[in-house]
C-alpha cells in the first residue's frame, strides 16, 4: 500500500507540472459524464462566435420588426397579415443568419460533448491500464533467455566506457541600424485685389536625407560541456567458442541508463500524440505516467557491468572470469546486451525490451475499457471521435 500511495504522489506532481487535468480523479475514476471539464481538443470543436452573431442577428431582426410593424399599425388599412409580409420581408434575412448561427453553435456543442465524452473514457480506461504497468515487477520487462542470442563463457578482450555529454552555448551580439528620411511639400493660392486683378501664387518644396552606418558587432560564445558521470554506456569485445566449436569474437554494446529513459520517455510520447498530446485527457494521462514508466523499468546495472568488466580486464587472459552474455543480435557477431552473468554470478540487467510490448498491451487494454465504458452507456465512437484511437490512424 505504501508503494501504490508513493506512486500516486508521483503522478499527482507529474501531472501538476504538465497542467494535466487527470490526477485528481485518476483513484477513484468518476462516473461516464460528459459535463466534466473540456480538453483543450474538445474546445477548438465549440463555435463559441456563432452564438454571439446569433443573439446580434436575432436583436437586429427584433428591432426591425418592432419598428414597422408600429408604423404599419398606424395606418387601418394594413391587415395582420401584410403586416407579417412586410416585417419578414425586412427582418426575415437577420433571422435566417441568427438560426444558422444558432444550429452552428449547437452542432459545436454537440460535437464538442461527444469527443469529451469518448476521450474522458479512454482517459481513464489508460489510467487504470498505466497503473497496473506501472505496479508490474521491473524484471517483467525483460525478454526470456530463450528468445535472445546466449553467448557462454566469453573472455573479455576489450572494454570502453562513453558517458553522455550534454553541452550548452550562448551567442550575444548587437545589430547595426540604417535610417531614411524623406517628404514632400505643395501648397497654391488664388486671390483677389481691387479694380479687378488677380494673384495667383504657389510653391513647391521637398526634402529627403539619409543616415547610414556601419557597426561593428561583437560576438561573443559561452560554451560548457558536462558529462554524466553515472550515465555511461558499454562497448566491450569478448572472445567465445561458437556453435561449430571455433573461437570467435563478438561485439556488445548496451545504451546508457539516461538512454534507455529517452528511449522509454520517446515511446510514452509517441503513443500521447495518437492521443493528441496535450491537448487531450486521454494524452494527458500517458505523459503524466511517463516519469513513473521511466522510474520503474530503467536499469540499474549498467554502470556497475561497467565496473565490474574493467576490474575483470586487469587480470591476465587466463585468470579472466567468463562472463555470460544474454542479448538482441545488432549484426554480424554484434549482441546488444540485455543482461549478463559474470562468473556465473546474479543476473544483471542492461536493457528492458519488452518494455514496448507491455506498454502496448496496456495502452491496447485502456483502449478496450474506454469503449466498453462508451459501449456500456449507449454511445458508439464514430466520425471525429474514433481519431482518438491510435489503431484507426
Amino acid at each position: 500500500m505504501d508503494n501504490r500511495a508513493t506512486r500516486r504522489a508521483e503522478l499527482s506532481s507529474v501531472s501538476a507540472m504538465t497542467g494535466s487535468p487527470i490526477a485528481a480523479h485518476r483513484a477513484t475514476p468518476q462516473r461516464l459524464s460528459p459535463y466534466r471539464p473540456l480538453s483543450v481538443r474538445a474546445r477548438s470543436f465549440q463555435q463559441p462566435k456563432a452564438i454571439s452573431w446569433a443573439f446580434i442577428l436575432g436583436a437586429v431582426w427584433g428591432c426591425i420588426t418592432f419598428v414597422f410593424w408600429s408604423l404599419l399599425s398606424l395606418s387601418s388599412a394594413q391587415t395582420i397579415g401584410s403586416k407579417l409580409t412586410v416585417t419578414q420581408f425586412l427582418g426575415g434575412p437577420f433571422l435566417l443568419g441568427a438560426l444558422i448561427c444558432l444550429a452552428v453553435w449547437v452542432a459545436g456543442e454537440a460535437r464538442a460533448r461527444a469527443f469529451n465524452r469518448t476521450d474522458w473514457a479512454l482517459a481513464d480506461g489508460l489510467a487504470g491500464a498505466l497503473e497496473r504497468l506501472g505496479n508490474t515487477p521491473h524484471i517483467e520487462a525483460y525478454e526470456e533467455r530463450q528468445a535472445q542470442q546466449v553467448i557462454p563463457e566469453g573472455r573479455l578482450i576489450e572494454i570502453e566506457r562513453h558517458f553522455d555529454h550534454q553541452s550548452d552555448g550562448a551567442i550575444t551580439g548587437t545589430l547595426s541600424h540604417t535610417m531614411r528620411m524623406f517628404g514632400s511639400t505643395v501648397s497654391a493660392g488664388l486671390g483677389q485685389v481691387s479694380r479687378g486683378g488677380t494673384m495667383v501664387s504657389g510653391s513647391l518644396g521637398s526634402f529627403s536625407g539619409s543616415i547610414n552606418g556601419l557597426s561593428q558587432v561583437d560576438l561573443a560564445m559561452q560554451n560548457t560541456t558536462r558529462a554524466d558521470l553515472m550515465g555511461d554506456a558499454l562497448f566491450a569485445v569478448f572472445e567465445a567458442v561458437d556453435p561449430s566449436g571455433r573461437r570467435d569474437t563478438y561485439r556488445v554494446i548496451s545504451m546508457s541508463q539516461p538512454g534507455v529513459r529517452g528511449w522509454i520517455d520517446a515511446l510514452v510520447r509517441h503513443a500521447a500524440d495518437q492521443f493528441g498530446g496535450g491537448a487531450t485527457h486521454s494524452g494527458s494521462t500517458l505523459l503524466a505516467w511517463a516519469g513513473n514508466l521511466m522510474a520503474q523499468f530503467q536499469p540499474q546495472d549498467t554502470s556497475y557491468v561497467t565496473d565490474r568488466l574493467k576490474a575483470v580486464l586487469t587480470r591476465t587472459y587466463d585468470d579472466r572470469e567468463p562472463v555470460e552474455i544474454v542479448g538482441t543480435p545488432a549484426g554480424r557477431n554484434a549482441v546488444l546486451a540485455t543482461s549478463v552473468r559474470i562468473a556465473g554470478g546474479e543476473e544483471l540487467r542492461l536493457m528492458p525490451s519488452r518494455f514496448p510490448q507491455l506498454f502496448g498491451a496496456a495502452v491496447a487494454e485502456g483502449i478496450t475499457v474506454g469503449h466498453r465504458a462508451l459501449s456500456g452507456g449507449g454511445v458508439k465512437p464514430r466520425g471525429a471521435l474514433s481519431g482518438l484511437s491510435p489503431t484507426s490512424r
